[in-house]
């Protein structure tokens, strides 16, 4: 399919001119005109103008398709008063829905008001427990209050209070009293044995789930519970983990590794509630003396939803076009469940699941949209998500905080030649606070989806990594491993006239080599830059700032700011990890991080950066769980990697600064395999730091220009990484990054979408 460069920026536009209302808001430069108007209290049997606004989003999607039979050479704007607006079940936006050709239909914010959309069901009809249940905390005792679910109600695991988001009653960690073997399979993904009175006989019928850290540390599951065996003590779960559940096999959880949630026994402080499901009822200890009138249940896991025609299996959709989004706030949703058969259909390590509803607003099949100015916030599901054909989606200056999920996710079709998801841009979003429900969520995740632009983000305070792009495949014809069911077999059969199983592909054999698949895959040229990433991995562990593996090739990460991350299990502020190939890593400053500077597993390039002041223990001692060095090579031929003009700046006496592995079963990774010269070095801590390295390098014919000395920064304990005129480092070529070009720019237009603005309906 023929595409067209990502765009660089993207034209915000707040003025409004209200049709045939005479009012105005401030003129901007290109006004548009609003051709209905919505409110909380209007009335969709009226006729949709400023004085007799409609009601709801499905009346004004319906006269838009109404204006569209009579007008098609003009733009569209569908302007919502300030309020809320309950959803009852997805809004979707279909072919009927697009844009005239070469215009927009907007859904905008009426200038100065906040108009949320949200699907909080009303919790009424509050009582006093009049009994304590048993187990309950003495701190609880005599505080909690009871009210029936609402009928359209089933489960529910995300409760608020206004735009508070109330805790679910979650009890003390625990691990597991067992370690499964490694390749773990069958039941061990299901069985989790547990200590004596961990989990209560009935802990199942009242709806308790059970969240574990399997295996591995870069994930976290939230399952249902079938059964619990009080007499083996094996609780058993009604959808498979990610990896076994037993003991996490490295990590740093000094709480445990295991929580139960939504039981009543757990609730333990003003706000936690849980869903007895048995009976159908919540129970809370309210914030205050009594619960208010706000509380309400989240209903939905995607409140709005652009889709197109999809063919998943032909060779094309019909997508969506021109729809806009500008101002509103997304908030009120829960998150999506796993289901039994979810095996195959995870995004690297079940980061996220292919094609499914979990995010607050979806585009699946769409182009030339965009999202503008939005606030996603106080939800547990994901905030925005791009499925399967997505093309020239902008995502520019929302704010997305307090979400249970990632805060945007691209993700196209599985491995083959339809490659649809392409040329989106993610600019000028602050992101923070994501994964408060799957901890494992990134920022921005980008699977399978090449071209894009990801760009002047600032994303921090996440649970495992800030940025991540990959294309990550199990590369099995059963469909049995990660991702395994989203590789389009028969096109990749059809495109290579079966060569793929003359090379062995799927049969026990070793797989086709990187290169092979390469064509196949589709996370192609991304432009990851000038975003300012910090405060990330602050509970998993294994997780980067900025994550790369097994994408297609020419994917660019520069100009990123990478610093304060100050968690143990951090393990490298960028890496490049398996599979991968292709990628320039070019003007990054690193600075002030935990763990390691760079990792790559293959022939990649790292160029132009600063890394600086890595530690090896926390601000209040904890020793970091990765420290193989400021550049580190794992496994895996490096052969044809370049790493030059780069500057390595140690603090620590002991700091280690090459991590190599000669001797690794998958391969062995040395740095005499790449490119390496014209590098600065320089430890004030050990004055040979530098030098040590170069002596053992140069025998083998690399570093022949790099040195040893100070490479003269501004003031780096303030983040200030300007070089003196007298660098030593400028004589080998290296060209200070402006740190004042990376993070956020200023928005043009001077607002913030309304997003700090009080709403009517949910005080």
């Amino acid at each position: 399919m023929p595409r067209t460069a990502c765009p660089t920026g993207l034209s915000i536009v707040v003025a409004v001119v209200l049709g045939g209302t005479g009012v105005s808001a401030e003129a901007s430069s290109q006004p548009l005109r609003a051709d209905f108007v919505v409110a909380p209290d209007g009335d969709d049997a009226s006729t949709g103008v400023l004085a007799k606004p409609f009601a709801t989003l499905q009346r004004a999607r319906d006269a838009v398709r109404a204006l569209k039979r009579e007008r098609r050479d003009k733009d569209i704007v569908v302007v919502l008063r300030g309020g809320y607006y309950r959803l009852d079940k997805t809004l979707v936006l279909g072919l009927a829905d697009a844009a005239p050709a070469g215009h927009t239909v907007t859904y905008a914010a009426y200038p100065g008001e906040r108009p949320v959309i949200g699907s909080g069901v009303p919790v009424t009809g509050w009582t006093r427990v009049e009994q304590d249940p048993s187990g309950l905390p003495a701190e609880a005792k005599g505080k909690l209050w009871t009210a029936p679910v609402p009928p359209c109600i089933t489960i529910c695991t995300a409760l608020f209070d206004g735009e508070t988001w109330l805790p679910r009653a979650r009890g003390r960690g625990f691990l597991p009293t067992k370690k499964w073997p490694r390749g773990e399979q069958g039941r061990h993904k299901r069985d989790l044995p547990f200590p004596p009175g961990a989990i209560p006989r009935d802990a199942s019928a009242r709806g308790a789930d059970i969240r574990v850290v399997p295996n591995y540390p870069w994930m976290v599951n939230l399952l249902p519970l079938a059964d619990i065996d009080v007499v083996k003590n094996v609780a058993t779960t009604s959808v498979p983990a990610t990896y076994g559940l037993g003991r996490v096999s490295f990590g740093h959880f000094p709480d445990g590794t295991c929580w139960l949630e939504n039981v009543v026994e757990c609730i333990d402080r003003p706000g936690e509630w849980a869903l007895d499901r048995s009976r159908g009822r919540f129970i809370l200890w309210p914030r205050v003396d009594k619960p208010s009138k706000h509380i309400v249940a989240a209903k939905l896991s995607e409140l709005i939803r652009v889709e197109g025609k999809i063919d998943y299996d032909g060779p094309t959709d019909e997508p969506v076009r021109g729809l806009v989004f500008r101002g509103l706030t997304f908030t009120h949703a829960d998150h999506w469940r796993w289901r039994p058969d979810k095996t195959g259909w995870g995004l690297q390590h079940d980061w996220e699941m292919f094609d499914k509803p979990t995010a607050m607003l979806r585009f699946r099949g769409a182009e030339d949209c965009r999202v503008e100015q939005c606030t996603f916030a106080n939800s547990a599901a994901a905030a925005i998500r791009c499925d399967l054909h997505a093309q020239r989606i902008g995502i520019a200056r929302n704010h997305i905080h307090h979400v249970g999920g990632v805060g945007v996710l691209l993700a196209g079709y599985g491995p083959g030649t339809k490659d649809v998801n392409c040329h989106n841009a993610v600019v000028d979003n602050h992101i923070h606070h994501v994964g408060e429900v799957l901890w494992h969520s990134p920022g921005i995740f980008a699977w399978q989806s090449g071209h894009n632009q990801i760009a002047h983000n600032h994303v921090h305070h996440t649970a495992y990594t800030g940025i991540v792009v990959s294309g990550r495949i199990s590369w099995s014809r059963k469909g049995v491993g990660e991702c395994g069911k989203t590789v389009r077999w028969a096109e990749i059969d059809r495109a290579t006239k079966n060569a793929s199983r003359e090379s062995g592909w799927g049969r026990g054999r070793p797989i086709a080599g990187w290169r092979q698949r390469e064509p196949f895959m589709h996370g192609r040229h991304n432009a990851v830059e000038y975003n300012d990433i910090h405060h990330c991995m602050q509970i998993l562990g294994d997780g980067n700032g900025i994550y790369i593996s097994g994408t297609g090739g020419g994917n660019r990460v520069r100009f990123n700011w990478i610093h304060d991350v100050v968690s143990p299990s951090m393990n490298a502020a960028i890496r490049c990890d398996d599979d991968q190939h292709g990628t320039v890593m070019h003007g990054n400053i690193i600075a002030d991080c935990c763990g390691e500077g760079f990792i790559i597993k293959g022939a990649n390039t790292i160029t132009n950066n600063v890394i600086h002041g890595l530690r090896s223990k926390t601000p209040d001692g904890l020793r970091c769980l990765h420290c193989r060095g400021h550049l580190v090579l794992p496994y895996g031929d490096c052969t044809g990697a370049v790493v030059e003009r780069n500057i390595f700046y140690a603090v620590e006496k002991d700091a280690t600064l090459l991590g190599e592995n000669p001797n690794n079963k998958r391969g062995p990774a040395l740095l005499r395999q790449c490119r390496a010269d014209r590098n600065v070095y320089f430890n004030p801590a050990d004055s040979q730091w530098g030098s040590r390295h170069l002596t053992a390098q140069r025998k083998y014919g690399i570093e022949t220009h790099s040195i040893a000395a100070d490479p003269r920064f501004v003031d780096p304990e303030n983040g200030d990484f300007r070089l003196m005129k007298d660098s030593p480092a400028l004589t080998l070529g290296f060209v200070p990054t402006d740190r004042k070009q990376i993070g956020l720019r200023p928005d043009p237009t001077g607002t913030d979408g309304g997003s700090s603005r009080p709403v009517r309906g949910i005080e």
